[in-house]
């Protein structure tokens, strides 16, 4: 197997989110609308990731497969992820490395598909654009992909408590923090 692991630079995939400010200086994102798109959670998750935009507090970052800076935003791209990552986490905490992550909004339109392989997890990066991911694929150690979700979780719902505290305790998403 060739070297299957790059550190830096636009080869190894990444994704987190980035803080713009301190916390503790925003106050909270009066964003409550009161039709949460049919009261689903991906209307929660839609506002909260609005907040963070409005906020200008957090920004989403992720990168690889020969582009080191994906043009990705929290309003929309954050949204499709974080709505993806508890099912993926059950499945990493699970030990399991199958599975798929879509950034599926218009302009990055990339499905990222994760297998394991001889004790790594191979990212298959393909696109729906004309962009063409160089190289194809990336290898990561278990412990850095769990990490990697694990971290945006966890700095999901931080920056969601201070930013848009209401909606991060609303009901609804409940089941979906698990």
């Amino acid at each position: 197997m060739p070297n299957p692991i790059r550190k830096g630079g636009a080869h190894i995939f990444r994704m987190k989110l980035v803080r713009l400010k301190s916390l503790e200086s925003i106050p909270e994102t009066e964003y409550m609308p009161s039709d949460l798109e049919n009261n689903a959670v991906v209307g929660i998750l839609t506002c909260m990731c609005d907040a963070f935009k409005i906020s200008k507090a957090v920004s989403f970052d992720a990168g690889g497969f020969g582009q080191d800076n994906w043009l990705v935003d929290c309003r929309t791209d954050l949204c499709t992820v974080i709505e993806q990552v508890p099912d993926i986490l059950d499945k990493t905490r699970a030990g399991i490395y199958a599975f798929e992550l879509d950034f599926f909004e218009q302009g990055t339109e990339r499905l990222l598909l994760f297998e394991e392989e001889d004790n790594l997890v191979k990212i298959t990066c393909s696109s729906r654009t004309d962009w063409v991911p160089d190289p194809t694929f990336v290898y990561m150690e278990k412990a850095a992909v769990s990490k990697m979700f694990e971290d945006i979780y966890c700095d999901f719902l931080d920056c969601s408590s201070v930013i848009c505290g209401r909606l991060v305790n609303h009901a609804l998403l409940q089941e979906w923090k698990k």
